[in-house]
């Protein structure tokens, strides 16, 4: 474990236990997956987990949030990054914020761009799993929110697939793909 400020970078095999030793008092309803899109995987050099962190709170800052957007940052190589309290509300999808913890995912996980490493996905997967059972969460479709569900006017849940002003986060291929039947298929099972 390594922090700069509140920056804490962790292993993935120290995840589990720095989060036992967390004191929590929010509510929790659901983990947000996330793609950064940008910084990609072309960004990530292996030791700029900090620089990174800090690019994108800047990035964040300019646009109005008070600090960076999400809790936890998941890079190529598994490491994970605290970035912002996990008792603090992150600003991850309109109208699904207040009960969330958002995770970003280094890399541009739409079809034709970054392809997952394994180390990545075995984080991701590790990282949910122990949020969920950390808050008494039941793994599916409404505690594993991605953000593409999530209508960016409205914060709205869309209900049917292709409706509604939507991004692609976390991504076309993430998992094999980002609607909620990919996820079942994909995701759902490795967080059972």
């Amino acid at each position: 474990m390594r922090a700069i400020g509140k920056f804490i970078l962790l292993e993935a095999a120290e995840f589990e236990h720095w989060l036992a030793d967390q004191k929590i008092t929010r509510k929790m309803k659901w983990v947000q997956l996330h793609h950064t899109f940008i910084p990609g995987y072309k960004h990530f050099k292996g030791d700029n987990h900090f620089a990174l962190c800090q690019s994108m709170e800047a990035a964040h800052k300019e646009r109005g949030f008070d600090e960076i957007a999400q809790n936890l940052t998941i890079f190529p190589d598994g490491k994970i990054m605290v970035c912002r309290n996990l008792d603090k509300v992150p600003a991850g999808i309109k109208g699904a914020n207040t009960f969330g913890i958002c995770i970003e995912n280094i890399g541009n996980f739409d079809k034709g761009n970054d392809a997952m490493i394994s180390q990545q996905r075995d984080s991701i997967v590790l990282v949910t799993k122990a949020l969920l059972k950390r808050f008494a969460l039941v793994p599916g479709d409404q505690t594993v929110l991605y953000h593409h569900w999530f209508d960016l006017n409205t914060g709205k849940r869309i209900l049917k697939e292709g409706t509604g002003a939507t991004k692609t986060c976390p991504g076309t291929a993430f998992f094999g793909g980002n609607t909620v039947e990919a996820f079942k298929v994909g995701l759902l099972p490795m967080l059972k």
